[in-house]
């Protein structure tokens, strides 16, 4: 792997991680997320200026966007019910692991993505190393609730990062990730609107630091992996950009308190060893 892909994926997981450690410290508050997507697309609204005017024409792409505007609907949705009821340092690794395993499968059979052996030991290593950070004892229900809504972020995961390797490859990322975040909001604004519109005024009086963290966090993050979905396999992306699971693991312990292992901390050594590996890919 190209050294500026592998760092950019890497500064992409930093902000992945931060701005997910923002959605928990709110609880998975779905009005802060969705607040933190319109600022997304205020944040993104400038950059489209700088296209040519027939890269809005590329129609054959509209059906991706639709598509993963509508999957990260659901991820939103799920992600919040992940942070309402799991720990950081549990339900994110499970989601991303589930993620990275998922997409190298899928992408291997459709996308017909070849994978060097350094490139599968790093996949491989990755996946177990989220696991063992994300699987701890289930002893309450809430525990239990945050591990199922958790593999429901980890399919929507697989679900975007397929639709959007092969939408990137027909219009500029600039305006599918525009687009992508446009139907997204659209597709929940009825349920924010009617069901949560007390909550909504609330998250944006006190909650504008997170809102704007989750803004900027989320744009950056996936505008950097548009980018650089073009140019580098989508296995390989997906399995390094989990670096921001060790990120995420390490932000859980040390601010929100959360407990750690052994297993946990192998799990974050795997995970090294896996970077290290596609790194050679």
């Amino acid at each position: 792997m190209p050294i500026l892909v592998f760092f950019l994926v890497l500064l992409s997981a930093t902000f992945h991680a931060i701005w997910n450690f923002s959605a928990k410290k709110v609880s998975g508050n779905l009005c802060v997320l969705y607040l933190g997507l319109l600022f997304a697309i205020i944040l993104l609204l400038p950059l489209l200026f700088t296209l040519p005017s027939a890269e809005f024409l590329k129609t054959e792409a509209y059906p991706f966007i639709i598509t993963s505007g509508a999957i990260h609907a659901i991820y939103t949705l799920v992600l919040g019910k992940a942070y309402q009821y799991g720990d950081l340092s549990t339900a994110y690794p499970i989601a991303r692991g589930i993620g990275v395993g998922g997409t190298a499968l899928a992408a291997s059979f459709l996308l017909i993505d070849e994978i060097s052996t350094f490139g599968t030991i790093g996949i491989i290593s990755i996946s177990l190393g989220t696991f063992l950070i994300g699987f701890t004892h289930f002893n309450n229900r809430a525990n239990y609730r945050g591990f199922v809504f958790a593999v429901l972020v980890g399919i929507t995961i697989i679900s975007y990062s397929i639709v959007d390797k092969l939408g990137v490859g027909i219009i500029n990322p600039i305006a599918y990730i525009y687009g992508m975040f446009s139907i997204s909001m659209l597709c929940l604004t009825p349920y924010v609107v009617s069901k949560k519109r007390n909550d909504l005024l609330y998250a944006l009086k006190y909650y504008k630091k997170y809102i704007g963290i989750i803004g900027i966090g989320s744009s950056t993050t996936y505008l950097l992996i548009l980018f650089i979905f073009q140019i580098s396999k989508v296995s390989y992306v997906v399995a390094l950009r989990e670096l921001s699971v060790a990120i995420g693991a390490i932000l859980g312990f040390k601010l929100l308190n959360e407990k750690y292992n052994g297993k946990k901390l192998i799990g974050i050594v795997l995970l090294v060893l896996g970077i290290i590996s596609i790194k050679m890919a």
